[in-house]
């Protein structure tokens, strides 16, 4: 019983007795018993004995007999009937429409200086018809139905532009990727012209992951060198970092609320040819994310940019400007280690003689970044990034083929 626990373990407190206690407990009698669903077992057994499909276009959402029982509920309303479980439907719901659903997407085209002249939408959004949706998946549900197609509207976006807010910038982050191999500037490239566009409602919060979409070969990512565990090592999506990197920085610049961010695990040459240490951010699918909060009045506009001849990228953030401003201080680097030593490793797959170099040598540093953001003279908020770049060793494989 809780208020009683409760009492307990604060008078043991006070009094320092952290002699054995008995817990308080209470009886709690079930509203519906076993034998107010035996009769409603066959009817159970029809609805998880199958498989059923949600679709939308070529995306598909299977569920197995055990999702299925685990959406089955039961409710008393004078007899017991079953229901969907709200818990288990709304956490199906939330999986679809974070896939589905996106916002219409916009251009700057024009701006004078810091301010816009001309926005345009340029892509219509899509939205889950929760209601409808909701209406079709219980029948389908309970109706026995194998297949259900996903209701899905366009959103066209506000007739009136200004409605958006893209009124002028609010920051900018640009990296180099010089010496880049191919594969990894087609990632980082395509990584950021999935992001080009997104419009960010007033207090939504971005996910970098969610704009990309899924990193693999099936999307089109081709194989670069990646950060994996303890290792660099081929993968699909190499170089997707350069542009979490970058996307960082504009927010950092922006004075937005970085939510998550994530450093490497060592430092990447690639991310200090303009900046210093602390500047960048791993991404890497599904648990390690880049995320922003538009703490604004109007929408953001997250815009891409590239150059190949000069091997850069850039990220504009737009939207109505609040007076805020930010002062990022040099990195502060608290230690530094040097790299372990090199290691040579066998491999019988290469021919003898040969020497091929699949990890290369980084010093180790703790680094300190921190942001603070203004308005009228009053701090906002202040950040504090960390980041602890292990030192990494330079690995050699060496050729023992006969």
């Amino acid at each position: 019983e809780d208020s009683g626990l409760y009492s307990i373990v604060i008078k043991s407190f006070d009094r320092l007795d952290f002699s054995d206690k008995l817990i308080p407990t209470k009886v709690v009698n079930p509203i519906i018993l076993e034998e107010d669903i035996s009769t409603l077992l066959p009817d159970v057994k029809k609805i998880i004995d199958r498989q059923m499909v949600v679709t939308y276009g070529s995306d598909r959402w299977v569920l197995e007999r055990e999702d299925l029982l685990e959406l089955l509920a039961f409710e008393r309303e004078g007899r017991v009937k079953m229901t969907l479980s709200e818990a288990k439907f709304d956490a199906f719901m939330e999986e679809i429409t974070n896939e589905v659903n996106q916002l219409p997407k916009g251009q700057v085209t024009k701006t004078d200086g810091d301010r816009v002249i001309n926005f345009e939408i340029t892509k219509e959004g899509r939205e889950v018809d929760v209601a409808k949706f909701i209406d079709d998946f219980r029948n389908a549900y309970f109706g026995l139905k194998e297949t259900l197609e996903l209701p899905v509207n366009v959103v066209e976006g506000f007739a009136d532009k200004e409605k958006y807010g893209i009124y002028a910038l609010l920051g900018e982050g640009t990296s180099h990727f010089a010496g880049s191999a191919q594969s990894r500037i087609h990632n980082l490239t395509l990584a950021a012209d999935r992001t080009n566009g997104v419009l960010v409602a007033p207090g939504a919060t971005y996910s970098l992951n969610n704009s990309v979409g899924d990193i693999s070969a099936a999307t089109g990512f081709q194989t670069a060198y990646i950060i994996k565990g303890d290792r660099t090592v081929l993968g699909a999506g190499g170089g997707v970092c350069q542009t979490s990197t970058t996307l960082f920085r504009a927010i950092l610049f922006s004075g937005l609320p970085v939510v998550m961010r994530y450093p490497h695990a060592y430092r990447v040459s690639y991310y200090e040819q303009d900046m210093g240490m602390g500047f960048d951010a791993a991404v890497f699918q599904p648990s390690w994310d880049l995320k922003f909060k538009n703490d604004t009045a109007g929408y953001v506009l997250v815009q891409t940019s590239y150059d190949l001849n000069e091997q850069s990228l850039t990220f504009k953030l737009y939207g109505t400007p609040d007076g805020r401003s930010v002062y990022i201080p040099d990195p502060v680097v608290l230690s530094q280690s040097p790299p372990p030593e090199t290691l040579y490793q066998d491999d019988p797959t290469l021919p003898k003689g040969t020497v091929k170099q699949i990890d290369f040598a980084a010093w180790g540093a703790n680094v300190i970044l921190t942001r603070t953001v203004r308005r009228d003279g009053e701090v906002l908020f202040e950040d504090v990034f960390k980041s602890n770049f292990q030192p990494w060793r330079a690995i050699y494989l060496v050729g023992t083929k006969e």
